[in-house]
């Protein structure tokens, strides 16, 4: 009996002990699942439990909506009522009109939960910093895929090449002279044939699309054939995207120039650190103008060519996932539309198919100044005529 009795008992102690490892497993399953609790002290509960999520929505944030985290004063505002629409010109129409649309734009991505605690001061230290982390880690991939972008060598995108010594660079960029180098907003690898026509903004849509394709779908995505199946789950599933927005467009064309710049950091406070480059406000003016102008036959015909290169269809190549005879029409469209745009556009005084850049300069850390060469471009709403400039690097290259 006293046998029996122990091996009972060693039977009852090893299901005990299998219980407890399992009971170990699950428990570290659930600890490297849980959410990171912030280190501060006085945050509440509720607010630390959200962190994942909102780290989540500010990087969808800093690619479809805005490039940069509104300034404290204006996203302290409460939700203004009745909702302005932010999509439309009306926004541009005063410094206070921009600031309720800034913070309603906000507000539109943001589920019930968390815009009740977005006034915070921790809401907006964990987004900010999403934002930055999210734009950063975009950029690491991009420089790694670059030559599908530009057509260049990879190696002109490394961190440490001194790209204003590659005359491909200088020419994209729109440079007279690199050893002076100054910098124009509308530079001419936005234009289709690296000729500046205002009236044919973003003309070059291809590597603007890349660009997007690559932070929503990954680095693969730009590879030839390729066709979107399972696999990890990329940006664009989590952020639920479908069409471009006219964030979206002006974040590509910024991050555009700053992988051409001699920036190798991209500046979290809005201006380059060897450049001088002026990105918030590079940023601003692209999609001020994309606001205004969204209607407008040429930007929505840019936005058609955009949608089908990087949404394309669910299981088919985005490279030729239509006909032949569907490529044809949508091109026939596109070069009606922006025959309609010239002829618009077009004056007795205004006929040429290029127009010379117009770079406006500023020392480095000074206001932007207004670019009067723009002022009566058809294309150009006075509205986003105010800060059509870049600032002149007068520190050495890198």
């Amino acid at each position: 009996e006293f046998l029996q009795a122990l091996r009972t008992a060693q039977l009852q102690l090893d299901a005990e002990k299998t219980r407890n490892r399992e009971l170990e497993g699950k428990n570290a399953v659930l600890e490297a699942n849980k959410p990171k609790r912030s280190k501060k002290k006085n945050i509440p509960e509720e607010l630390a439990a959200y962190e994942v999520e909102i780290k989540t929505l500010a990087k969808k944030y800093g690619v479809m909506v805005e490039m940069y985290f509104p300034t404290t004063e204006a996203i302290s505002q409460p939700t203004p009522l009745p909702l302005p629409a932010f999509n439309t010109a009306d926004r541009c129409a005063s410094p206070l009109a921009e600031g309720e649309c800034l913070v309603a734009e906000l507000d539109s991505i943001l589920p019930d939960h968390i815009k009740r605690v977005r006034p915070s001061n921790h809401f907006q230290d964990v987004f900010a910093s999403a934002m930055q982390t999210g734009c950063s880690d975009i950029i690491h991939k991009l420089r790694n895929n670059a030559d599908n972008i530009f057509g260049l060598p990879k190696s002109h995108f490394v961190t440490t090449c001194k790209r204003l010594k590659v005359p491909a660079v200088i020419e994209m960029l729109g440079m007279k002279d690199a050893s002076k180098p100054t910098y124009t907003i509308w530079f001419p690898f936005l234009f289709k044939d690296m000729r500046v026509n205002m009236r044919k903004p973003f003309s070059n849509w291809k590597p603007l699309s890349q660009i997007l394709k690559m932070a929503l779908w990954g680095q693969t995505s730009l590879a030839d054939g390729y066709v979107r199946r399972g696999g990890p789950i990329t940006n664009g599933q989590r952020w639920q995207v479908s069409a471009v927005t006219p964030g979206c467009i002006a974040w590509a064309a910024t991050l555009s120039m700053f992988l051409l710049s001699p920036d190798s950091e991209f500046p979290g406070n809005g201006t380059g650190t060897v450049s001088k480059i002026m990105y918030r406000s590079v940023f601003r003016e692209y999609k001020q103008l994309l606001v205004i102008k969204w209607a407008d036959p040429h930007i929505q015909a840019i936005v058609a060519e955009m949608n089908k290169f990087i949404f394309g269809g669910p299981g088919k190549d985005n490279k030729s996932g239509t006909s032949a005879n569907m490529a044809e029409d949508l091109t026939a469209q596109i070069d009606a539309a922006l025959a309609a745009m010239d002829a618009a556009g077009l004056t007795d005084d205004d006929n040429a198919e290029e127009d010379p850049p117009q770079p406006v300069l500023s020392a480095p850390g000074s206001p932007l100044t207004s670019d009067e060469n723009f002022a009566d471009d058809p294309c150009i709403p006075n509205s986003t005529v105010s800060e059509h400039t870049l600032s002149e690097a007068t520190a050495t290259t890198s």
